[in-house]
């Protein structure tokens, strides 16, 4: 059971049984991924995104730099989810791109419908 109150980032859309959710989630780098959101670490406590809210998805090759501007990164992908009518988006970044992919994989079977673009090129630190 959490410290602190689970909180929906979407300002038009929360679960009722958030906590059920949450505590049936599978872990995935520092996220979790559940039936009906995605849960991620945030302060005070853990925040969520619902499936209802999401709009669109994207995935990228991104990369995370070591140290400064040395040209050295450590290679990521970028899941994208838009949310609350497409103005505003939420980043979550994977080491891995299957993890990506699996948290997209996710909410496109809550939510076919919604929109989604899957990176294919494949991932590198430049």
């Amino acid at each position: 059971m959490p410290l602190f109150a689970l909180k929906s980032q979407s300002r038009r859309c929360a679960l009722e049984d958030a906590g059920t959710d949450f505590q049936a989630a599978r872990r995935s780098a520092q996220f979790r991924i559940g039936a009906k959101a995605i849960y991620f670490p945030a302060f005070p406590g853990t925040r969520y995104l619902p499936y209802q809210a999401v709009t669109r998805a994207v995935t990228r090759n991104t990369s995370l730099p070591l140290t400064g501007s040395c040209g050295k990164a450590l290679p990521m992908t970028l899941l994208r989810l838009y949310y609350d009518g497409g103005e505003v988006y939420q980043d979550f970044l994977f080491e891995k791109r299957d993890e990506a992919n699996r948290a997209l994989d996710a909410l496109l079977a809550a939510r076919p419908d919604v929109p989604a673009e899957r990176e294919t090129r494949p991932q590198s630190a430049l």
